[in-house]
Formats: C-alpha cells, structure tokens, sequence
C-alpha cells in the first residue's frame, strides 16, 4: 500500500527538476550578459529669476502720505519665457503699487530712434494704470496694433487707444501679443527690444487725435516705444528670456491707518 502511494510522488519530483533545469539556464545567461557602454549626467539646477535686494525702510510717516520705495530689479536668466505674480500683504488703508518707466523717443521713416530720447513713469501692477510724466500739448495713448504692415498704417489708422480708465495691457487681440509677435528678434526689423510682447504706449500731440483716431498728420513729433510694457491689476506679468523689469513700490497712506506697519511684497 506504502509503495502505490510513494510512486507518484517520485514522478512529480522528476517533472520538476526538468522544469527548474531551463530556469537554472537562464539565470546563467543572464548573469554573462555584455554591456557595451555606460554613461551619467551630472548638472546643477540654478534659480530661473533673479531679484536684486530690495528693502524699503522708512521712519515716522502720516495718513496721507505716498511713499516711494527702491527700485527692485527681476531678471529671467532662463532661455523660456517665466509667468510672475506679483503681491502683496499690505492691511486695509495702504494701497500698494509697482510703477516702471520706459523711454520713448522720435523715429525716421525706417523706425531708427532719432534725437533725444524721453522718459515717462507707468503702472506696473496697481488698481489703475496711469502714465506721468507727459509733456504739456502731448497725451500718452494705448497704440494697440493689428496685423497691418508698417507703409500702410497711415492709410489703416490703428486705435489710439485713452489710457484712462484702461484694462490690462495689451489687450487679447493686440498683434503685438500674439504668439508670433517677436520684438526680441533682430531679424524683425530695428527692435531688439528687452520685452517680446507686449503693447506700446506712444507720446502723441493731442491735436491729432480725433475719435479715438490718431491722424499722423505730425508723426515726425510722436515719441514712439523703445520697448513693450505690461499693465496687470492680478500681478500677473510674463518676463521673456534674458529680461528684465524694474519696478517701484509706491504706498499710498489712506486716512485711519495708524501703528506700526509692515508690508511684503512677494514675487513668485
């Protein structure tokens, strides 16, 4: 009886050393296996944005008063395009805002800078945009482009846009916000500018503009953009490759503010 039972068990044995046998096999293979080549990478990840130190300390103030703060100076040291936010934690009664500037100058009929340049103050970041700075017998405008080339803007006047009481700049359906627009590039003409996109705020004659309609009839006297800007009331401002923005913190004291007051301001 003992041996009917023992006589299968002897055939499973054997089935599973057959079995285990090609196993056995192919670890062996596998242990000589050749490799032909190795390689690592080795790289150091550097922060994308740079800030300059900027820290605002002032004395005894009262309601009322506007506060100028030091320039802060950003810079996208990245080959990519950066979004930035733009905030601050400032308590009810303090209005904060981030003000640049930007040179403007006369062009000839190639659109070369000519003559003297000036310079305007304009709203970076705030609740409203405005522009100082200007000329008396000038006004500063929004010059929001379409695809129109540059021989027939006189012929297709673009809209000289008021800047008072203006959105965010540019607009969604300004040429110079596309995503072809490139005024970084060289190729594109005399640009170079330090911002891709953006809009371009001109200094005209206020003369000359009808309706909302700029008539070129002295456009040998309008400074034009030697760069584009962004206007953002979110903070939310794009900084092109090798970019920078320079921005100004303004507070503005407003009345029952009092005690001591600390204000950041993060760019994120």
């Amino acid at each position: 009886m003992n041996e009917e039972i023992n006589k299968p068990k002897r055939k499973f044995n054997k089935k599973l050393l057959m079995f285990a046998l090609p196993l056995f096999a192919i670890v062996l293979v596998s242990a000589g296996l050749l490799f032909y080549a190795q390689f690592s990478a080795t790289f150091t990840v550097l922060p994308s944005i740079g800030v300059s130190e900027c820290n605002d300390v002032f004395g005894d103030v009262y309601e009322e008063d506007v506060l100028v703060g030091e320039e802060c100076i950003i810079t996208n040291d990245a080959s990519t395009e950066r979004n930035l936010l733009i905030t601050n934690d400032a308590g009810e009664g303090i209005d904060v805002s981030y003000k640049g500037t930007l040179e403007l100058n006369k062009k000839d009929s190639e659109w070369s800078a000519i003559g003297d340049p000036i310079e305007i103050e304009y709203t970076i970041v705030g609740d409203e945009f405005e522009v100082t700075g200007v000329q008396e017998g000038y006004t500063a405008i929004y010059y929001k482009d379409e695809v129109v080339e540059l021989g027939e803007r006189i012929a297709n006047p673009q809209p000289a846009i008021s800047i008072v009481g203006t959105g965010n700049l540019p607009e969604t359906d300004d040429a110079n916000w596309d995503e072809l627009a490139n005024y970084c590039d060289l190729a594109n003409g005399v640009d170079n500018y330090n911002q891709c996109k953006g809009a371009k705020i001109w200094v005209v004659l206020t003369t000359d503009i009808t309706g909302g309609t700029l008539n070129w009839a002295n456009m040998a006297n309008y400074y034009y953009e030697l760069d584009l800007i962004q206007y953002n009331t979110d903070g939310e401002i794009t900084l092109y490759p090798g970019a920078s923005l320079t921005i100004t913190p303004v507070y503005e004291i407003g009345i029952g503010v009092s005690g001591y007051q600390e204000i950041t301001t993060t760019i994120a």
